[in-house]
């Protein structure tokens, strides 16, 4: 048994690239990083799957097994090497590194092409530094290196049947990309390794931090809850303000330069009152013609894509909200639509939309702008619909617009104007309460319960009653915002 010793592999390379400070509690003080919350955890099962399609492009290729002993996967991987096949996840160190390419494949009589496979639609620049460090571990085991690619999803392709896995992928030569970042990893590497075996690192929060580092709310603990984060616009302001010893959002004295926005924000929080622009939430709201048709879809988005004419990563309505006021002072009537998940949603969503629309009224949708897109992606796909879109789009009424434009702002927004800060800053009516309270959670149950095999029939049931509920309550508040906008404007009548 070879005794294991300190490496840093590819993952934490990056880590440390990112920050020394996050590197060395990954080493050290595991357990105060946070679980990758549920986004993340997506991404990543995406990302094995786009993994394992990948390599039935070399159907000849062997796996290396691997183990938690870096040193002895490497003595596996180079006793694969005498084969030349195409060989997956073989591990090789150097240095301190330790590196596991996704695939590597035989080039003549003695070199490999390094391919690494990435569940994205474009090369990154994350990317170009992982596949610099991937090239500079096993340069240094002894590989000769060909050329270097990036295997990620073609954006333009579409599904038609059976996967075709040479037009899913499209393979990108980054050799050359990454030349420039070769000659410097060794002394990096070497300086993370030192980093490591210290104390840790007394490096304040600062602008380097980026705002999805794991360790971004430890780091930044010191905030008050309305903190100059809150601030809209440019997130330098907010670290200038801090490199200031300016924390709170209610503190920034009438000195500092702000814009428009910023300034409204600042006085609320002072005041702890709302602010209300009465001509601009006015004219809004006179743009609402009844009926009114308020609209909230749910969408899943797979790195692979699950139904025919569908690309990676194309969002695919599979549920809607309709709630619709005939006329003022009518009580509103609410439709709804969840597909089974077994076939694909857009036939039948796109047929009801088109039959409760109607052909005249507002169209209210919070943030307009996705659920276009959606809407022009199903036409796409099935293009009997496109005279339909193009009468609708134009009755579409975006309510993020008051928000975003700042015409009205609460402090208890915090900054946001997403529906789920605006919703309860205004009426009190709040998602905590809900089991499915947020997008996100409702995408991953979604395909939890309705895609994956062998989920019992009641549990399905459970989640999609709970779809209902989540997907009910966008639509009736938004109905709640457009009631508030017009009660508010009364008040100053």
């Amino acid at each position: 048994m070879i005794k294991p010793k300190l490496f840093i592999s590819k993952s934490k390379f990056l880590a440390g690239l990112q920050c020394l400070k996050l590197l060395w509690y990954q080493y050290n003080d595991k357990a105060k990083i946070p679980e990758p919350d549920q986004e993340a955890k997506e991404r990543m099962k995406q990302g094995i799957i786009v993994g394992q399609l990948a390599q039935k492009l070399y159907p000849q290729g062997i796996t290396i097994a691997r183990d938690n002993n870096p040193l002895e996967t490497a003595q596996r991987s180079m006793a694969a090497l005498s084969s030349r096949q195409p060989l997956f996840e073989a591990g090789f160190v150097y240095e301190s590194g330790y590196a596991l390419p996704d695939i590597l494949e035989p080039v003549g009589q003695d070199a490999w092409d390094l391919i690494e496979v990435k569940s994205t639609s474009s090369v990154k620049e994350e990317h170009l530094l992982d596949a610099a460090f991937q090239k500079y571990v096993y340069q240094g085991s002894g590989l000769k290196i060909n050329k270097v690619f990036i295997q990620h999803l073609n954006k333009a392709y579409k599904k038609n049947g059976d996967l075709d896995l040479n037009k899913l992928f499209i393979k990108e030569d980054v050799t050359s990309k990454i030349k420039d970042l070769l000659p410097d990893l060794g002394d990096k590497l070497a300086a993370m390794a030192k980093i490591i075996s210290a104390e840790l690192p007394q490096i304040n929060a600062d602008k380097h931090c980026a705002k999805d580092c794991p360790l971004f709310s430890l780091c930044w603990s010191f905030l008050p809850q309305e903190n100059v984060f809150l601030l809209r616009g440019r997130r330098k302001k907010a670290l200038d303000l801090i490199e200031q010893g300016i924390l709170q959002l209610a503190d920034i004295p009438s000195s500092i330069e702000l814009d428009e926005k910023q300034a409204i924000q600042v006085k609320c929080h002072n005041s702890g009152k709302a602010y209300i622009d009465q001509e601009a939430v006015n004219n809004f709201l006179s743009e609402l013609k009844y009926p009114l048709y308020f609209l909230d879809f749910e969408t899943i988005a797979t790195a692979i894509p699950i139904y025919d004419l569908s690309g990676p990563h194309e969002p695919i309505p599979f549920q809607f909200s309709l709630h619709v006021i005939e006329k003022a002072g009518a009580q509103p009537k609410h439709y709804s639509f969840l597909a089974p998940g077994d076939i694909d949603p857009r036939p039948d969503l796109l047929k009801q939309l088109q039959e409760l629309l109607g052909n005249q009224g507002s169209i209210i949708i919070y943030n307009a702008v996705y659920e276009k897109i959606c809407l022009r992606n199903a036409i796409k796909a099935y293009p009997a619909y496109a005279k339909w879109l193009k009468e609708i789009e134009i009755r579409i009424v975006d309510l993020l617009l008051p928000f975003r434009n700042f015409a009205y702002y609460h402090p208890a927004q915090k900054g946001s104007a997403s529906i789920k800060y605006v919703l309860p800053a205004l009426t009190g009516i709040s998602y905590n309460d809900l089991e499915i309270g947020g997008g996100g959670a409702a995408r991953f149950e979604y395909m939890r319960v309705a895609l994956e095999e062998k989920v019992p029939e009641k549990e399905k049931q459970r989640v999609f009653k709970l779809l209902e509920q989540y997907c009910e309550l966008d639509t009736r508040g938004m109905i709640e915002i457009v009631n508030f906008l017009k009660m508010s404007i009364q008040g100053f009548q």
